[in-house]
């Protein structure tokens, strides 16, 4: 019978019982290896208030009997690091977005003002530019005035001789060609006067916008920055031409 090979002359054999111990030390961490450590200085915030019956409360999150107040968040050293404001009520949160969309609103506005007030400065470098801009804006709607007006004297005076033709006709019955004629003129008065009620209404909104131009226009030449607001006290800018 053959006696077994002592190990230190199987050199293969050797080998594969060194790896599988190996493996089985790797596998034996003891568990403080196993547990990744914590990063240095890591830990949880500490919040703190003081609750409405004076009692000073601490947690690892928001406290609930502190919502209504403000919270300190503390780091590890006690100090406080920053402030939780309080939870607000849906009438405090209503009132809150209403005052931020107020403050967005003037802000928009005021960077409107910015940006006509430069506009208004690149067109009119001086007052007498504005003034004849002004009328050049009226010139046409008053040719339009002056027409309608001609207009409106023509039909007055045929009105007259209409009614003088009516006159003359005595207890008689008015002519179906005259009572059309007067229908007409009747008629053609009441248009062209609408049309010239229209026609100053524009004229008025047109010296309206160059009032108003021209009087930011003195201040901004006289110095008061784009966008500046005016003091209703103040007073106003001179506006010779």
């Amino acid at each position: 019978m053959a006696r077994p090979t002592p190990m230190s002359f199987r050199p293969g054999l050797a080998r594969s019982v060194a790896v599988a111990a190996g493996s089985v030390a790797g596998l034996l961490v003891s568990p403080a290896q196993a547990v990744t450590p914590a990063k240095e200085g890591a830990s949880a915030p500490i919040y703190s208030c003081v609750d409405a019956n004076g009692r000073r409360l601490s947690s690892d999150r928001p406290i609930p009997e502190c919502l209504s107040q403000e919270q300190n968040v503390l780091g590890k050293d006690g100090t406080v690091r920053k402030k939780v404001p309080p939870l607000l009520s849906p009438e405090q949160q209503s009132q809150k977005d209403a005052e931020r969309a107020a403050q967005a609103r003037a802000q928009a506005a005021r960077m409107e003002q910015v940006r006509n007030d430069r506009l208004l400065l690149s067109r009119y470098p001086t007052l007498a530019a504005h003034d004849q801009a002004r009328q050049r804006a009226l010139e046409s709607t008053q040719k339009a005035i002056d027409t309608i007006q001609v207009r409106i004297a023509q039909l007055e005076t045929e009105r007259v001789v209409l009614a003088n033709e009516r006159a003359n006709q005595g207890f008689k019955a008015v002519p179906e060609n005259l009572k059309m004629r007067t229908n007409a003129n009747d008629g053609s008065l009441e248009a062209q006067r609408t049309l010239l009620h229209s026609m100053e209404a524009e004229r008025a909104r047109i010296n309206l916008q160059y009032d108003n131009e021209r009087q930011r226009l003195a201040l901004l030449l006289a110095g008061l920055p784009p966008g500046a607001q005016v003091d209703a006290g103040a007073p106003a800018a001179p506006t010779s031409r």
